[in-house]
């Protein structure tokens, strides 16, 4: 007789076996998608000197304070600067330059006058209005400072930050690499997922949930591959010396003769960190340990994978990836009632969306959504308690994978 471990308890178990991936050096371009290992901050400030937000004129506001339309002010044009312009002559009183959009503004001036608000007379430019200090000129620093915060410690990279960081002149970022992961599909049944058309198996759906949910929550399958019922062939593949961070099988969890997935984890050296889990459905998954491989074996309906992956792996992928754990649950409104049978912790999926800043759960479940037709849909999970009736209106936790 097995025993049965809590979700908490069997998390609790997990997170005490690993710890973020060890960190490595990489620039901002390369990092997108992973998370800082130390905090980024800006290496210069933007713009590095007060610069031009349009093509027009540089001057001084002083000089044309007085500048009206029955007395205009003209001002010699001394230099032409374009955004690639470096240490633009001092600019003295009394003078103009002409300056395009993104170019620095010389010393002595303070203002830059759009060029449709200026006449142009040769050399000279006439102004009949008078402007105000900082008119069109970007501040040094104005953007961004030197030192300011980019991305904080524990935070996933986006492409907009690593641009921030580029433009910053920050050469290389520290950044936990992403965990790999290997997928085997146990069963005689199956077929690779690309393949359609061999009436007497059926196509790996497991394999393309599972890369699928792992991709999306950051982490790299190296391999997603059908094994048949054939316990050697298993044990070969998980003796292997090198292994992923992750192994996942599914299938074979069960106590049938053809279930073999823990007898093959134990005789490939791996440890049983927990036998069941006490939820539903996926409450056969198993977990075992080896060196610095986790192996998760899940049961084989896909729904039950579905569960297991967001009630046991995702907190691991993110330790994994140096993300802070998930301490405070998501909450969703739900749009219908459901409850849950006692016994244990229920998984129900469901569809989520926003309205406003509500997050909205709409339930799979029940008769009328036939279970594949319910994970097809659902972008979350809801977790019920024992025994838990949820009426339309109520909050419940969820997980998902969309943030």
């Amino acid at each position: 007789m097995s025993s049965i471990t809590s979700r908490q308890r069997a998390i609790r178990n997990l997170l005490t076996q690993i710890s973020p991936m060890s960190p490595v050096a990489m620039p901002p371009s390369e990092g997108i998608g992973n998370a800082t290992a130390e905090a980024v901050t800006a290496v210069c400030q933007v713009p590095e000197q007060a610069s031009s937000v349009r093509d027009g004129y540089a001057l001084r506001a002083e000089d044309i304070k007085r500048a009206g339309a029955l007395q205009p002010v003209r001002l010699e044009i001394k230099q032409a600067i374009q955004a690639e312009s470096r240490n633009p002559i001092p600019l003295k009183p009394g003078d103009a330059a002409r300056v395009l959009t993104g170019g620095p503004v010389p010393e002595g001036a303070d203002s830059v006058l759009a060029e449709e608000d200026v006449e142009v007379d040769g050399s000279v430019i006439v102004i009949r209005t008078p402007v105000r200090k900082g008119w069109f000129v970007r501040a040094a620093g104005g953007e961004i400072d030197a030192g300011a915060v980019i991305a904080p410690q524990g935070r996933i990279i986006s492409p907009q930050a690593a641009a921030v960081m580029t433009r910053t002149r920050t050469g290389h970022i520290m950044v936990h690499p992403k965990p790999t992961a290997r997928l085997i599909a146990l069963g005689s049944e199956l077929i690779d997922p690309k393949i359609h058309d061999d009436p007497n198996r059926f196509p790996a759906d497991n394999l393309v949930l599972q890369r699928g949910l792992f991709e999306s929550s950051g982490a790299v399958v190296t391999e997603a591959t059908v094994v048949p019922d054939d316990k050697n062939r298993l044990i070969s593949i998980l003796s292997q010396a090198t292994q992923p961070e992750l192994i996942v099988t599914t299938g074979g969890t069960g106590r049938s003769e053809r279930d073999f997935a823990r007898t093959g984890a134990l005789e490939s050296g791996f440890s049983i960190l927990f036998e069941e889990v006490d939820i539903r459905p996926g409450r056969h998954v198993f977990a075992a340990i080896r060196d610095n491989t986790l192996l998760f074996g899940l049961p084989g309906p896909p729904a039950a994978g579905h569960a297991c992956f967001h009630a046991l792996i995702l907190p691991v992928i993110r330790r994994l990836r140096g993300l802070p754990d998930q301490i405070e649950p998501i909450m969703a409104r739900f749009t219908q009632g459901i409850s849950a049978r006692p016994g244990s912790e229920w998984f129900v999926q469901c569809t989520l969306t926003m309205h406003g800043s509500q997050l909205i759960a709409t339930p799979l479940a029940g008769k009328e959504v036939p279970p594949m037709v319910g994970l097809s849909q659902a972008n979350g999970l809801a977790i019920l308690q024992s025994g838990e009736a949820i009426l339309p209106g109520d909050e419940a936790e969820i997980v998902t994978t969309l943030f």
